[in-house]
């Protein structure tokens, strides 16, 4: 059974549904083998309130990127099907100014792509069949925003083309590998998956996010990410969705292959190590996850530097502090009914410094 939270967290995180951080959440921590879950405040307001429950599903976003692409990278190198090293001219046809792009490079954000395109403006004119490939045309015209492996700059558009990149070295489509993996290494593919509102999930199971301009109505059971929903709602950047405590599954099997206490199948230390361990001049990034930035990092001051983690627009997060064996996971729907103002940059932060203080400053 999860523990309580002390009662400082609980007070933080009803401050933030008070303040309107977000209308809702679900927090759960993981540390030296105790967990710590709660749900809190609302997962939806509009059109009638309805409370969390820690078996509400949230729209991940772009925690897609590590959890899904990236695992399923992990797994096409463990099996050799492809290399970190390889070129992005060996699977697709690349103007000259992306030949020296390699798949770490979309990985950790260094591929000299820009960080975002409204591409779902046009893309919508289209017949569903045709998206994928055009969507892939149009990244691959882009002019560079910087020097490949010179800075980093975070990009949807990398993991477009990487989502791509599974589909053809795996010869499925991504869902499919995914929910392959994911039987693999033991969590519910019931529990974190692609298009929801498809696979049958109750919409009453959902978290509300966004009373959506662009599509005229309530954002529910279907991806956030614009982009995303034009392509059916699987894409390599966004898109997932899942529950709490299973998503938590997935990253205590993550930091128990990396700490070598397991080995899954396919998921070993030197795989996880690969990733996790990479490094780059041209700034934090590993491949597929975030390290904490020097200053002011949202995940707090008190995490070692060497933690991983990732954020989602929805108002997601995951930190690993393989140091502390500390696991950190905020599932939210900070963009409901509304995106602005976005107020989880300042809270997460100090709910994370609080955690740690509370939680593995008390254990020491």
């Amino acid at each position: 059974m999860p523990e309580h939270f002390p009662r400082e967290i609980t007070e933080i995180m009803r401050r933030g549904i008070k303040e309107k951080v977000f209308p809702g959440a679900v927090l759960v921590v993981w540390h030296a083998e105790k967990t710590y879950l709660e749900a809190f405040g609302w997962q939806e307001i509009l059109p009638v309130p309805r409370k969390a429950t820690v078996e509400t599903y949230y729209d991940l976003a772009s925690l897609t990127k590590p959890l899904a692409t990236s695992l399923c990278l992990m797994r096409l190198v463990a099996e050799e099907k492809i290399k970190l090293g390889q070129k992005l001219g060996e699977f697709f046809p690349v103007p000259f100014w992306f030949e020296e792009i390699t798949i770490a490079n979309l990985l950790n954000h260094s591929a000299g792509l820009p960080s975002h395109r409204p591409y779902f403006v046009k893309l919508i004119t289209y017949p569903p069949e045709n998206r994928q490939d055009l969507i892939i045309t149009w990244i691959l015209k882009e002019p560079l925003a910087y020097p490949i492996g010179k800075k980093h700059l975070y990009s949807d558009l990398g993991f477009i083309l990487l989502g791509k990149i599974v589909e053809t070295a795996s010869g499925k489509t991504l869902e499919d590998f995914f929910e392959e993996t994911l039987k693999i290494l033991g969590p519910s593919s019931r529990r974190i998956l692609f298009k929801p509102k498809v696979k049958g999930i109750c919409q009453k199971a959902m978290a509300a996010t966004e009373l959506c301009p662009w599509r005229g109505k309530l954002i529910k059971g279907e991806v956030h990410d614009e982009n995303a929903w034009v392509l059916g709602g699987v894409a390599g950047h966004a898109g997932l969705f899942g529950q709490a405590e299973e998503v938590l599954k997935l990253l205590v099997l993550l930091l128990k292959v990396y700490l070598g206490q397991e080995t899954c199948n396919f998921l070993t230390r030197e795989v996880i190590s690969l990733f996790w361990d990479w490094r780059s001049e041209a700034g934090t990034w590993a491949l597929g996850f975030d390290r904490p930035s020097p200053k002011n990092s949202s995940a707090g001051g008190l995490m070692s530097r060497k933690a991983l983690g990732h954020l989602g627009f929805t108002g997601t997060s995951f930190w690993i502090d393989h140091e502390n064996e500390l696991i950190i996971l905020l599932l939210s729907n900070r963009v409901h009914p509304h995106r602005h103002p976005n107020k989880l940059k300042i809270f997460r932060p100090v709910l994370h410094d609080l955690i740690f203080k509370k939680i593995v400053g008390s254990a020491v």
